[in-house]
């Protein structure tokens, strides 16, 4: 008998361990963060990580002792859909995350197999289109609706009264949206248009744009990125005068240097603190400028993350109260994600809708006005 008691004393010593150890862990949440920092749109990288880091820092200073501490980790996947896996798993093995952002659109789509498998909420705080709203259950989008931002540019051009329109297209899932929602527009009021994607790393596009002037085009948009500065540069040598039209990528330096200033005059969808709730994004803006040392180069994608991790940590913040203790932690957020209207963010008045996607994230039309600056277009 004595020995049989000293066997359940050991087995249960084990479990109260096992135990002990389980909630150790649970007292912190790992969050992590795949967006572009080097090669190819930093601008829609570097800002939401510091945007997504300023937002931890806040919560954790101001949290209460009994609220869980949140870990975030970046990794860089150079706008590259290939890496995204790669990137998710790095920080699935080393920090074990229970929710992933990521900005890539095709890194988002690689992504579903992995995170509905391992029960990890996936975030992305950059873009949300009909195909990302299709994905499933654990896949939600903090941002602004891609076809309807880009639909500006067509909206414009039927405005302008503007007749025979090309679109030079990067090849990804995001501009190639904006591209077809753009031709969609125009087609339906028999605007004549024809859409090119090019190659990726494309920098001469004198063949395509000499063409177009020999048909006459009055309109250029541009759906891409830092490349398509050399073909508004080869376009303005061509002696093409035509007006250009952009998405809402125009402030990545080496686009202008690429353009050697002829982005100027550029008209785009953007979106600025005057667009959203100017009072919380300016106090944004500062306290962005204090930690980091400057505004980011584009402040759309800083904002949009920004509230995008704001709105997962005010259900953090509150989890004892309101998960249960059998409840699977994607389970729990998913619910509290959908449950989420009418939300006051830097961005404006935020709500989940049935499909993943928020609404209340609504573009302006501006003007590429001087060297890493926008003014908003009066219409």
């Amino acid at each position: 008998m004595e020995h049989i008691g000293l066997k359940m004393f050991v087995i249960l010593t084990l479990l109260v361990s096992l135990i002990g150890c389980k909630e150790s862990k649970s007292e912190e949440i790992n969050i992590g963060y795949i967006g572009p920092l080097s090669k190819r749109a930093t601008d829609l990288g570097i800002g939401p990580s510091n945007a997504l880091q300023l937002a931890v820092d806040q919560y954790n200073a101001s949290r209460s002792d009994d609220a869980l501490k949140v870990n975030l980790f970046i990794e860089d996947d150079q706008w590259e859909k290939d890496n995204a896996l790669p990137a998710y798993h790095k920080l699935r093995k080393e920090h074990d995350i229970d929710i992933v952002y990521i900005s890539n659109t095709d890194g988002t789509i690689a992504l579903q197999d992995a995170i509905l498998k391992d029960q990890v909420i996936l975030i992305n705080p950059l873009n949300s289109d009909a195909l990302l709203s299709s994905l499933n259950q654990n896949t939600f989008k903090i941002a602004k609706a891609t076809e309807e931002a880009n639909g500006l540019i067509a909206i414009r051009i039927i405005e302008l009264g503007l007749k025979k329109v090309l679109v030079l297209t990067y090849p990804n899932d995001y501009m190639s949206r904006a591209a077809t929602s753009c031709k969609s527009l125009l087609d339906n009021v028999g605007v004549e248009n024809k859409v090119t994607l090019v190659g990726k790393d494309e920098t001469d596009f004198k063949d395509e744009l000499q063409t177009a002037k020999d048909a006459g085009v009055d309109a250029y948009v541009f759906f891409g990125y830092k490349e398509f500065g050399f073909a508004m540069k080869q376009a303005r040598d061509l002696g093409i005068e035509a007006p250009f039209f952009g998405s809402t990528v125009l402030l990545d330096p080496e686009f202008f240097s690429n353009s050697e200033g002829t982005i100027i005059g550029t008209e785009c969808s953007f979106f600025t603190p005057a667009d959203g709730n100017y009072v919380l994004a300016d106090e944004f803006m500062d306290s962005y400028k204090n930690k980091f040392g400057s505004s980011p180069v584009s402040v759309w994608p800083a904002m949009q993350a920004y509230d995008a991790m704001n709105m997962v940590l005010q259900e953090i913040a509150n989890i004892t109260e309101t998960k249960n203790r059998n409840e699977a932690f994607d389970d729990w957020l998913r619910n509290r994600l959908f449950d989420i209207s009418y939300y006051q963010g830097v961005c404006g008045n935020i709500s989940i809708a049935e499909d993943g996607a928020s609404r209340g994230i609504y573009f302006s039309l501006y003007q590429y006005a001087s060297e890493g600056k926008l003014s908003k277009v009066r219409r």
